[in-house]
Parts: C-alpha cells; structure tokens; sequence
C-alpha cells in the first residue's frame, strides 16, 4: 500500500499548495505512484493544473488530480477509505483552518503531515498551537519544513534566537526538515513538467527525510 500524505497548517501564506505539487512531481519522478487530492474550499492546485492545462493540453500527467468540494462527511469518509486502499501515495493539500467539516475524517486517515513553515513568531506561535491539537487526536508523523527563507533571516542574531527556540518547541511533535529557501524556481513550479534540476535541489534536503519514511513499507 501506498501511504495519505497531509500538507497542512492553519497559517496561511507558507507556501503549502507549492510545496505539496512540487513534492507529488517529485515523487512522480523517482518512480513513485501518486495520486493528488485538493480538500482546500480554495481549489488553489487544482486550479494550477487547469491553467497548466490551457497552455499544454497534450501533455501527459504526472499525477491525477481531484477534489473533495461540496463533499459531505460520509462521503468524504467514503472516499478517504477507498484511497487507502490503492497502490498509491495520495498527497492532500489540506485547507488552512481546523473548522472544515472534513478535517476529522481527511487528519483520522493520514500516515504523514507535513507542515510547511515560516521562520516569523505568528507562524510559529500558530503552528505550535495547531500541533497541540493535532498530536492529541491524530497519529500521523509530522515534519516540519522551513520553507521560503531569506538567507538575511538565518543571519540576524535575535532572530536566530527566536527560531531556535521554536524549533525546539516543534521537535517535541515531530521532524523538523532542512530549509527551503526562496527561489523563483520554486514560485515558477508547472503541475505537468518534470522537476528541473535546480527545483531538485532547491528541495532535495527537505523532502529527504519525509521520502524515507514513505520508504519504509510503503509501494517501491
């Protein structure tokens, strides 16, 4: 079996729509089955593939991609349960809040929550709040990825202080992953073509860990 992959925070602007297309491309790179779900009321990637669509509409796909709008909860249900059944990694973008209606059943199936995240005190102080609430009803592993660095912010020292702390805080719950630093090539990302080179590398460290343990015991 495959494994349910979360990309997921209740703060917004982190960069998890991107993160999770570039880490389904990746995967869809090195052999992985992959399939794709956008549970966010905003339709942010699926809506990044129609436009990719428009511009290539004989390109082959990488991965499907569906989506759980105007799903009930028992059909939600439904279909979360048919997922874990297939030879697949399933990558969801999550929605940005913990009041949809479908979050209970999407966090109760999951293996893997990866949350994307930023280096300022309101991320980290919302991430840590969100964690508390996911680790005492969810079992899914978390990592936590840095994700859109500005190398000055790794450099101011009340900063790094700062950072460091809550690193620290967020190890207590999970992984916390090589950063990602901000790139064009990662803003530049298309939901139809391989990854490039630089885009491999821009990700490589990061997505490491969080590609080992789908490794392990996961669809080779």
């Amino acid at each position: 079996m495959g494994k349910i992959v979360l990309y997921t925070n209740v703060k917004g602007g982190v960069g998890k729509t991107t993160l999770c297309g570039i880490f389904a491309t990746n995967l869809a790179n090195i052999g992985r089955n992959v399939a794709v779900v956008d549970a966010d009321l905003q339709q942010s990637l699926f809506r990044h593939r129609k436009r990719d669509l428009q511009h290539n509409p004989d390109a082959s796909l990488p991965w499907e991609i569906n989506t759980l709008r105007d799903r009930t909860p028992e059909e939600a249900a439904t279909i979360m349960a048919n997922l874990k059944l297939l030879p697949y990694d399933v990558i969801i973008d999550c929605p940005g809040n913990l009041v949809d209606p479908n979050l209970k059943v999407i966090y109760s199936c999951a293996d893997i929550a990866v949350v994307p995240i930023h280096y300022d005190s309101d991320t980290l102080d919302a991430t840590q709040m969100f964690c508390e609430v996911f680790k005492a009803h969810f079992g899914a592993k978390m990592f936590f990825v840095p994700n859109g660095i500005v190398s000055v912010e790794e450099r101011r020292e009340h900063l790094q202080q700062e950072r460091d702390k809550a690193i620290e805080q967020l190890k207590a719950y999970g992984t916390v992953t090589p950063r990602v630093k901000r790139s064009v090539v990662i803003s530049d990302y298309n939901t139809l073509l391989p990854l490039t080179t630089y885009q491999r590398n821009a990700v490589k460290y990061a997505f490491e860990p969080i590609i080992n343990e789908l490794q392990e015991g996961g669809v080779e």
